[in-house]
């Protein structure tokens, strides 16, 4: 029997086939796959946190915004701007003599909103020339129709300013929602606009119809309408303003820095 276990041990157990295993080596191997581990779970780490900081700075973005139930009233004193421009649109009346296919005549110009209700502070462009900056005891009013020129106005505050556009009291007449031209859900807003005194359109006004977004309840656009004094086709029959990206969050301060050429007399 020790002869043939000799031979099996020959046959099946090389020596050159045994591998010995050293403690150090085991302790090296164990050290690897730990490294290995923990480098695999720090980039689980980052990958997750990068994932959950998106997701709260991206929640964080919109909870800026200040929602407001439209539904029930209208009110133009918040905070709010126009992410992107809006437009400025004039539209003329049609003369007596118009032909039944004529279109009336139609201006567009680049305009933009920015409103701090908190601070009582408004930068408007008004026209493609004028932009106001209305402040809480004066404002300023930078003209480049002629060059460029900047006018300290202590007459004209954020609240007077508001009010001579004619949307301090307007009322809802409609029960159920509306569409602007571009599809926003929006609830409308009229009224007779005894207080309209636009600085760029020298005729009376007869009503002023607001849109507030359904959702946000910021102010979208607004349309004022002019009656005609006399037949001439250069009578304005209304004046939009539309800001389709109109935002109800706290603007940036550094926005409303009035240019260089501005200074109180």
């Amino acid at each position: 029997m020790s002869q043939s276990g000799e031979i099996l041990k020959d046959e099946f157990w090389d020596d050159d086939d045994i591998e010995s295993v050293e403690p150090d080596d085991c302790g090296k191997r164990l050290k690897g796959l730990l490294i290995r581990v923990a480098i695999s779970l720090f980039f689980i780490g980052c990958c997750t946190g990068a994932i959950i900081f998106s997701f709260i700075n991206g929640e964080t973005g919109t909870q800026h915004e200040t929602h407001r139930d439209a539904s029930k009233n209208f009110s133009i004193f918040i905070d709010q701007y126009s992410k992107k421009e809006g437009l400025y649109i004039l539209t003329y009346k049609l003369p007596d003599d118009a032909e039944d296919d004529q279109e009336p005549a139609v201006e567009e110009f680049d305009s933009f909103w920015i409103q701090s209700d908190t601070n009582k502070t408004l930068v408007h462009r008004i026209t493609q020339n004028v932009t106001i900056y209305a402040f809480p005891t004066h404002s300023y009013w930078y003209d480049t129709t002629n060059g460029i020129k900047c006018t300290f106005d202590r007459s004209t505050t954020y609240t007077t300013y508001i009010n001579s556009l004619g949307m301090t009291s307007l009322v809802r007449n409609h029960q159920e929602y509306e569409q602007t031209h571009q599809g926003d859900k929006v609830y409308v807003y009229q009224g007779n606009p005894n207080e309209v005194l636009l600085s760029n359109v020298n005729q009376t006004a007869f009503l002023v119809t607001a849109y507030a977004d359904a959702v946000t309840g910021a102010l979208l656009a607004w349309d004022t309408y002019f009656t005609a004094d006399d037949h001439s086709s250069d009578m304005v029959y209304k004046a939009s303003y539309e800001y389709s990206s109109m935002t109800p969050a706290k603007p940036d301060p550094s926005w409303f820095t009035t240019p260089e050429q501005c200074s109180p007399n």
